[in-house]
Formats: C-alpha cells, sequence, structure tokens
C-alpha cells in the first residue's frame, strides 16, 4: 500500500476525522508524540521520523555516544535510526519501511512499535540528564542507560 491509500485506511480504522496525506507525506500525533510520516523511492518506501529531544548540555558526548552504541541491529532501536536535526541539534528517531506488500495491520503494528520505542528514548534522555548531573557533581562517568543493559550493551554471563 502507498501513503496516499494507507493513510485514509488508518484514520478510518481509529475513526480519525481529516487525516491525510499531502504531497507525500503526513503529520500525526499519536499518544503526545508529533510523527512525520514521508514517503520516498517513489512510493516504495515510508519513512516516520519523531524528536526524541536534545542531547544534555553538560554532556552532549556521553549522550551521543549512547545514541551510537545503540545504533546497532541488536540494540535499542531495533530496525529504527537515530539522527539529529541540522537546525536545532534535536536527536531524532526514523524508522523505513517499504510499501511493498505492507498491509494496513502490519503497518499499524509497526507504527505502534515505533511510538513505544520513541516513548523510551524520551524517557531515557530525562534519565540520562539527572544521571549525568550527580555524576558530575562527583566528578564521575555517568551511567549510560541503554534498555536496561550496562554502558557496553552486551550481557557478560
Amino acid at each position: 500500500m502507498e501513503l496516499n491509500e494507507l493513510i485514509p485506511a488508518f484514520a478510518a480504522k481509529l475513526e480519525i476525522v481529516g487525516l491525510e496525506a499531502r504531497n507525500g507525506a503526513c503529520a500525526l500525533e499519536i499518544d503526545g508524540i508529533p510523527l512525520e510520516i514521508v514517503e520516498t523511492a517513489g512510493g516504495k518506501a515510508l519513512v516516520t521520523s519523531a524528536i526524541i529531544g536534545r542531547p544534555p548540555l553538560d554532556r552532549p558526548d556521553a549522550f551521543l555516544k549512547l545514541l551510537l552504541e545503540a545504533n546497532t541491529e541488536t540494540l535499542g532501536p531495533q530496525g529504527a535510526a537515530f539522527g539529529m536535526l541540522p537546525d536545532t541539534g534535536e536527536v531524532i528517531l526514523q524508522w523505513r519501511v517499504t510499501t511493498r506488500d505492507l498491509e494496513l495491520d502490519a503497518f499499524c503494528a509497526e507504527l505502534e512499535t515505533f511510538v513505544n520505542q520513541v516513548e523510551q528514548w524520551r524517557l531515557a534522555l530525562e534519565n540520562f540528564r539527572p544521571a549525568a548531573e550527580e555524576a558530575a557533581s562527583r566528578e564521575e562517568e555517568a551511567p549510560i542507560p541503554i534498555m536496561g543493559l550496562g554502558a557496553s550493551g552486551f550481557i557478560s554471563v
């Protein structure tokens, strides 16, 4: 399904009045999270983006290191990718899905997973700030939470 078919079907399923795709893009809000969905590759893929937040001003390097460590196939974004908006410095999470064989129910499930990831990363950023501030006051390296794993992102047995 292409975006111009998918969005009306999505809106009808969730009983959202007035939601539509214009010029290959759609903006909506789910659970208080603004999302932008853009059609790419001549209608063969969709990219959904959401802002996670700004890196902490006092420890941007440590937070960006956390995002880069998480930006792998086995950790963190689970098929999505992190980026940074060049004009604002805000960190975004993006999810790309091909439209070939994409059905409405699969799109809804993937979108729900994406929104949950955005919520988790927003919470991680909120929790990162106090941890960084506390560690800085003790002149220590801030703990880097990542989905409940240690700073390396791997579990030792």
